[in-house]
């Protein structure tokens, strides 16, 4: 199949509606529709949550992608890339005008993540602690950012989704800071207006994403919408009516139509699940906090079922899940610094909001259950079984005594950012033995784009050294899998799926619980030269001797039809956005049709 049929089956597949959204999104910038209709502002001034602003100027760490400290000045320079020093600093170019991809100045998001102001609320609640001088601080940068960055002008308001997370960080900060919430400087309030009248304009092309753009652009829209119908001037209520208004509809249709019905989420992603539930929780505890009437019931159903889905995922004891999908480093709302890979202060949060239940013991907190003054010692804890199968979604858990495991089964319902079929995770006592690689960056070098989201980078079968799916652009893979077998057995302890390729290489996988571990069929056949299976693992020191590779708590055995190749390498994994490390991964080469049974054990007697 060429080329231009995949594409074309591919844009099927997005929805004629959406591509067709997003050319004439393209066209518009084109054209300079935007550029006309929505041209540069003047700059705020402020104030906007305190009278005054000030600062020592000692420099100070900022975190990015919720990992990074980087030393910045005070206020930070909002323009510049911290890792390579590049700066972009175009306030007078319309946000149309600014590329997508800028070479000399790497990934973009390198700048993007200081103007999220996850800083924001993070001050605000240092102040709430009892740190006067925090307050002073996040004023002199948000006025900084504001002068620096006049609505529609430059790098920084190039994205719909970012000035939306700005608006929902704005909200937790004036709430944190409490005299500021309800009765806000009219500088806030405008502040708010801008981003607004940014996000509207575009908001379809938000939609046609299928992921969390629309749902984080609805919310802004919906809860800053309500708020300045509350606290706003006559026109500011009047746009907030219209604002609120869209917002309600694109939630509920977003909820809805990415939130399936085993509670999986369109962009197949531990981390975007996270901030889709994150940012729904704030949602709801602000409309509870206006006094505007609930959603549908089906909407909250929906988000009880996306709750437990991360509930599942999210391994008890580390509070670690699976490294699956995309990630970008965002972590909303971590007003304490938690550790970026605890999912259990979110799963937390949303189960105590939407479940009215406990995730898990009072101990796990979330910085906004306080905040809202959410008491979670009455609530019953979640009775929901890890073993369960969301075929609709693409993934299938079964529980063990001491932890779970994970397998990603051949279905993409919506697009795929990973090429990661039949990708098995495996967890026991708090680590991550089975493991995938991550993302690392959206716009990195080639050798890294072309590595985190494929075949190899998973633990899977890679058939001729390609990928499972034909990458057709930097987002987009073509020739989605869909499942060839798919069997389920949560009793019993077993799970079972397989596909066949766009070039007929099949891979069917069964994964069986046993007393002490797991066992692993790999059936390979179809492919020309070889398929090399993949187990990525924990990074340990490890031992391999012959067809046996132990460390001192795990041990796997692998037998199969007629001879493979056993090398244990290192290969990159990235747990955070722009971080990465070399980890221990063993190959299994075979040269002809086979079956490979992998045997994972644990605490056994070597």
């Amino acid at each position: 199949m060429n080329n231009f049929w995949l594409k074309l089956k591919t844009w099927r597949r997005l929805g004629l509606g959406n591509v067709a959204t997003v050319a004439a999104y393209r066209f518009n910038k084109h054209i300079g529709y935007y550029r006309y209709r929505f041209p540069i502002g003047i700059p705020l001034y402020g104030p906007f949550l305190s009278d005054s602003a000030a600062d020592s100027g000692d420099r100070v760490p900022l975190s990015y992608f919720s990992y990074h400290n980087q030393q910045v000045s005070s206020p930070p320079d909002w323009f510049v890339n911290p890792w390579n020093k590049t700066r972009y600093d175009a306030p007078d170019r319309h946000w149309t005008e600014i590329p997508d991809f800028i070479p000399e100045l790497g990934d973009i998001k390198t700048v993007w993540d200081a103007s999220r102001f996850d800083w924001l609320p993070r001050m605000a609640w240092e102040y709430r602690c009892g740190n006067n001088a925090a307050l002073g601080r996040l004023e002199l940068w948000l006025r900084d950012w504001a002068l620096r960055n006049p609505v529609n002008g430059g790098i920084n308001w190039k994205c719909g989704q970012e000035a939306s997370l700005r608006c929902l960080n704005l909200l937790v900060a004036a709430l944190a800071i409490n005299e500021c919430f309800d009765k806000p400087q009219p500088g806030f309030l405008q502040l708010l207006e801008i981003h607004l009248k940014r996000i509207f304009p575009t908001l379809r092309y938000a939609m046609a994403q299928d992921n969390n753009h629309g749902i984080s652009e609805a919310s802004a829209l919906f809860v800053a919408g309500h708020y300045l119908i509350l606290h706003g001037d006559k026109k500011q209520r009047r746009h907030g009516e219209k604002w609120a208004c869209q917002g309600r509809y694109w939630l509920e249709n977003r909820v809805k139509n990415l939130i399936m019905a085993d509670g999986s989420f369109s962009q197949q992603s531990v981390t975007y699940h996270r901030l889709m539930l994150d940012v729904l929780s704030l949602t709801e505890l602000l409309r509870s906090r206006f006094r505007v009437g609930e959603f549908s019931a089906a909407y909250y159903a929906h988000v009880k079922l996306a709750v437990l889905w991360l509930h599942r995922m999210t391994d008890s004891r580390s509070g670690d899940a699976p490294n699956l999908g995309a990630n970008d480093g965002a972590c909303l709302f971590n007003l304490e610094e938690a550790n970026y890979r605890d999912f259990r202060p979110s799963v937390q949060l949303s189960a105590a909001v939407f479940l009215k239940q406990a995730a898990w013991a009072v101990e796990v907190k979330h910085p906004l259950l306080k905040l809202f003054a959410v008491d979670i010692r009455e609530l019953p804890p979640i009775e929901d079984s890890a073993s369960s199968l969301m075929a609709e979604g693409g993934y299938a858990c079964l529980k063990h005594d001491a932890g779970f495991a994970m397998l990603r089964l051949p279905v993409y319902r919506f697009r795929p950012s990973h090429a990661d079929a039949l990708h098995l995770d495996v967890w026991h006592n708090g680590v991550n033995w089975i493991r995938d690689a991550g993302t690392y960056s959206y716009n990195a070098d080639e050798k890294s784009l072309d590595y985190f989201p494929c075949t190899g980078s998973h633990s899977t079968a890679c058939f001729d050294k390609r990928d499972q799916m034909p990458r057709l652009g930097r987002f987009l893979f073509g020739a989605w899998l869909k499942p060839d077998v798919l069997e389920f057995d949560a009793e019993n302890g077993s799970m079972k799926s397989g596909y066949t390729d766009y070039q007929g290489a099949r891979h069917i996988r069964e994964v069986r619980r046993q007393q002490d571990g797991w066992r692993v069929i790999d059936e390979l056949s179809g492919f020309d030269n070889e398929a090399v299976l993949r187990w990525r693992l924990a990074p340990r020191d490890w031992e391999l001797d012959g067809m046996r590779l132990r460390c001192d708590a795990l041990q796997l055995t692998v037998a199969a039809d007629s001879e493979v190749v056993l090398n244990l390498i290192e290969l990159p994994e990235s747990l955070y956005y722009f971080e990465q490390h070399l980890i221990p991964v063993l190959e299994i080469r075979c040269l002809s049709p086979e079956k490979v049974v992998t045997t994972i054990q644990f605490d056994f007697d070597g």
